[in-house]
């Protein structure tokens, strides 16, 4: 069975079951009706591999995790969102991983064979944390792509053809979160060489100021920001002569170590100090005190990232939707509680 029998049968032309599979408006709708009784009756199946080299493309993406060495929770929520939306528009998804250096030209940077071999995916999701320079091979090669936008490496987020949370409005709602608990000595733990650290803490020490208390911190330490870099902190800070009833950290392993340090001198959290993390990963789900964190939706990101690359494709016009952002919120767990009286 093929198209040309179910054109003879329904009494049009190829031209016309070929709009009406395609999902096309410009056939009426008794025309359309006709058609779709004889595909059924026939019990007739598209070939998707001819319909595909007819319209130029694969349907397939490429999801890019770069420069992370394993597939942490908050990507692999990201990953999972990319591939329902796919599943729901017909699209598959492929998966690789690639390390590059930020100090490679763009016109030298040796993309992954998946990309170099032109026609096998039409477009690219790049997750994990990613520089400037593969953008601009991205957009010299032609290669429709969209970003996680909050791990890009630069002065700036970047404009287009992006999914962020916002995390300067999450470290807001992080502090005012603990100062509505009676906080006023709330110190902030995070290596600012990470731009996504240095948006926290400059939302940070922007709400503090607001309200008149005195901003503190530790911004460098391990270079690998995490759970060390909250123990190495927590003994600082506690073990010093500044006050401190509460931490903002960066994320929620840096929101770990530090407990942990605090439970080590017994400071016991949250009776003598809160902690609030960031990200509400899942791998502290099962962490006690549950970390009161920073969440978004996850699945939301992946999504969104999907829907700006389909456009792209499918040579949509992006207009407003050219980047995206989605909102955090608080997740609360067990590591806040008012300040002691």
């Amino acid at each position: 069975m093929n198209i040309r029998e179910v054109a003879r049968k329904a009494g049009v032309g190829i031209g016309t079951v070929s709009r009406v599979l395609n999902g096309r408006t410009s056939v009426s709708p008794e025309v359309q009706q006709r058609v779709l009784e004889v595909v059924k009756a026939l019990k007739y199946t598209p070939n998707i591999h001819a319909r595909r080299m007819w319209r130029g493309r694969t349907n397939t993406i490429c999801f890019v995790l770069a420069n992370r060495q394993i597939l942490l929770s908050l990507h692999g929520h990201i990953f999972h969102g990319v591939e329902e939306f796919c599943g729901v528009n017909q699209y598959s998804v492929l998966f690789t991983t690639f390390r590059y250096s930020p100090h490679i030209p763009p016109e030298e940077l040796e993309l992954p064979p998946i990309l170099r071999n032109k026609g096998v995916v039409d477009g690219v999701i790049l997750g994990g944390v990613n520089y400037p320079n593969l953008l601009k091979r991205m957009e010299s090669e032609a290669i429709p792509y969209s970003l996680f936008g909050n791990n890009l490496i630069d002065d700036s987020p970047p404009k287009s053809k992006a999914v962020l949370f916002d995390d300067r409005d999450g470290a807001e709602q992080a502090v005012e979160y603990l100062i509505r608990l009676g906080h006023r000595d709330i110190w902030f733990v995070g290596h600012t060489a990470w731009p996504w650290n240095r948006r926290r803490h400059e939302a940070y020490a922007k709400i503090m100021k607001r309200h008149g208390f005195k901003p503190r911190a530790i911004i460098e330490g391990p270079a690998q920001p995490g759970h060390e870099l909250g123990l190495q902190a927590g003994r600082r800070i506690l073990e010093g002569d500044k006050p401190c009833s509460a931490v903002f950290a960066g994320s929620d392993y840096i929101a770990s170590g530090f407990i942990e340090a605090a439970a080590r001198i017994g400071r016991r959290v949250p009776n003598n100090l809160s902690v609030v993390g960031f990200d509400a990963l899942d791998e502290f789900t099962y962490y006690r005190p549950r970390i009161t964190s920073v969440g978004t939706e996850k699945e939301k990101i992946g999504e969104y990232c999907a829907l700006l690359l389909i456009k792209q494709i499918e040579g949509e016009d992006l207009g407003h939707q050219s980047s995206v952002r989605i909102p955090m919120h608080i997740v609360e767990g067990e590591s806040c509680a008012p300040v002691p009286q």
